[in-house]
């Protein structure tokens, strides 16, 4: 989630900052050329027109941006291809070709024009994404920091709490075939009562080629546990239809000593 925060701001970031503009660039540039194209023609209609003339001509011209937002604040002259007169004789896609080539930009042009308040609303995504990249890193690290570990004698819990088997009173896996979740209540030999959250997808995983350190983790936990277990079972074992077709009840059951 946090890569594709980061990328999708980074897009709006860039579509925002100068990629809208060059976009209005590209398609006032191309409206461009076929107003160019036509004046050529016009002028070359007496056919006294020559290619030096028309580059003088040219050379005097620039592209009219239409107040819309783009990188350059400063006059564009024609650029080259459009002071060729040869290369313009042949039409402005020609000239058009040429020009995109040399740019190396997408010899279509952009379709429409972006205004303001198209850039301003990419401004605004880029910052929400932003902050939601930042909230998911902030959950990736502190996430990425946190272990729960277990030995023979306890349970070391996500906060530093010890807690030792024969106080662990009640473990509840309704939710660990299904969604990786897991809670066990305990209460100390102080009297503090509290819970244990298992959450297998965050401490381990259950990748076979990993050999499944969340499942590892929890087998390690039943196998020293003593208190009451609670999980799915069929509700009638000895029925395989039943249950193959899902049909289960939760059961709450003592552990053999």
């Amino acid at each position: 989630m946090f890569a594709m925060f980061a990328f999708l701001a980074g897009w709006f970031y860039k579509d925002a900052s100068v990629g809208y503009r060059k976009g209005n660039e590209v398609y006032q540039m191309e409206k461009a050329f076929g107003t160019a194209a036509l004046e050529f023609l016009e002028q070359s209609k007496p056919g006294t027109l020559t290619a030096e003339q028309w580059r003088q001509y040219a050379g005097t011209q620039s592209v009219d941006f239409g107040g819309h937002p783009v990188t350059s604040t400063e006059r564009v002259p024609w650029p080259e291809e459009l002071q060729d007169a040869k290369l313009l004789a042949k039409g402005p896609a020609d000239a058009w070709d040429a020009y995109t080539e040399r740019m190396k930009l997408n010899r279509k042009a952009p379709e429409k024009i972006h205004d303001q308040r198209s850039i301003t609303e990419q401004w605004c995504y880029f910052f929400v994404l932003t902050a939601l990249a930042l909230f998911t890193l902030f959950v990736l690290v502190r996430t990425s920091r946190r272990k729960i570990s277990v030995d023979h004698e306890k349970i070391t819990t996500q906060s530093g709490k010890v807690v030792r088997f024969h106080e662990l009173k009640q473990l509840d896996l309704r939710k660990w075939q299904t969604k990786g979740l897991a809670s066990g209540k305990y209460v100390t030999g102080q009297g503090d009562k509290g819970s244990i959250r298992f959450d297998g997808l965050t401490y381990g995983g259950f990748k076979k080629e990993e050999g499944e350190p969340a499942e590892a983790l929890m087998n390690r936990v039943r196998e020293h546990f003593k208190g009451e277990l609670i999980e799915y079972v069929s509700a009638n074992s000895g029925d395989e239809e039943q249950a193959a077709a899902g049909h289960s009840a939760a059961e709450s059951r003592d552990s053999p000593p």
